[in-house]
């Protein structure tokens, strides 16, 4: 019977490398044409998707896993990791509507499925950075139940990085960003400090860019890049969740430039340990 530990490098080519060594460790051993023809698509289809080149849908990833033999667990978890791969856009009105925790969970799988997560916000904290107070400043305004649902989502994605030194976070803050007072001169404190932590983790690699350096490019929104395979883009008024090569590009040139930007490493410490201490600052007066 196939072995039914589940990869801890839940990317795309993870989900791929597991379907294949599901396929070929079944009993009988089934070929890709077969598989191809139990599930109605083409054998090039199956060939791409156990290369990570193509990403077969939920149900078809189900079939697949229930005809190798997968146990229940298996198979629910990567059909958990094609949902958050599958791209698509999602107006925020829709967010609202059905409740910020439910798309707080998708980004949380979407970050669970990526061996690296690229990150870069310009107007607040990045969520997986952010504080229970500082969350809690951030869904403030939505009802009670859905704002504390969020808020655990969000911290559910500050405990992988902490807990799960195999992924690798790089992470780009504004320092504008920083000096955003959300929640008060207090909440931002103990915000920054845990900033301070957090860059000390050998995964994760905290990026500042200053206000002192002069850019001839801008990046007015924030995004999340998942691997190679997945971007999440959010404005004001949507976010969209897209694997188009087209847009994937954009973002990777976009983050790139970014990189070359920031400071990091102790530079990065001192510019946020110089924010902290204008808030401590505040927060006697």
């Amino acid at each position: 019977m196939p072995s039914t530990a589940i990869p801890a490098d839940a990317s795309l080519a993870g989900l791929a490398a597991r379907l294949r060594a599901l396929r070929e460790g079944a009993q009988p051993r089934r070929s890709q044409t077969a598989a191809a023809g139990h599930i109605g698509v083409s054998q090039n289809k199956i060939s791409r998707a156990e290369s990570g080149l193509f990403l077969l849908e939920p149900s078809q990833v189900d079939r697949l896993a229930r005809w190798y033999g997968a146990s229940p667990n298996e198979r629910h978890q990567l059909v958990e990791w094609a949902k958050a791969l599958k791209p698509g856009r999602v107006d925020s009105r829709l967010i609202f509507q059905r409740g910020t925790n439910h798309f707080q969970e998708r980004i949380r799988r979407m970050e669970e499925s990526a061996a690296v997560v690229r990150s870069y916000q310009p107007g607040m904290v990045i969520g997986s950075l952010q504080t229970k107070a500082y969350a809690g400043a951030v869904f403030g305004r939505r009802p009670a139940a859905e704002a504390a649902a969020a808020v655990e989502s969000r911290l559910s994605r500050s405990r992988m990085m902490l807990e799960d030194p195999s992924r690798t976070w790089v992470l780009i803050q504004t320092e504008g960003s920083l000096t955003w007072n959300l929640g008060g001169a207090a909440v931002m404190v103990e915000q920054l400090e845990h900033l301070l932590m957090v860059s000390e983790l050998p995964n994760v690699h905290l990026g500042v860019v200053s206000l002192a350096t002069a850019l001839d490019f801008a990046a007015p929104h924030g995004f999340h890049i998942y691997d190679a395979q997945a971007v999440q883009i959010g404005t004001k008024t949507a976010t969209a969740l897209t694997s188009d090569r087209r847009d994937l590009d954009v973002y990777e040139q976009l983050f790139g430039k970014l990189e070359a930007a920031a400071s990091f490493g102790a530079a990065a410490r001192e510019r946020i340990s110089e924010v902290r201490t204008r808030f401590e600052e505040f927060a006697t007066r």
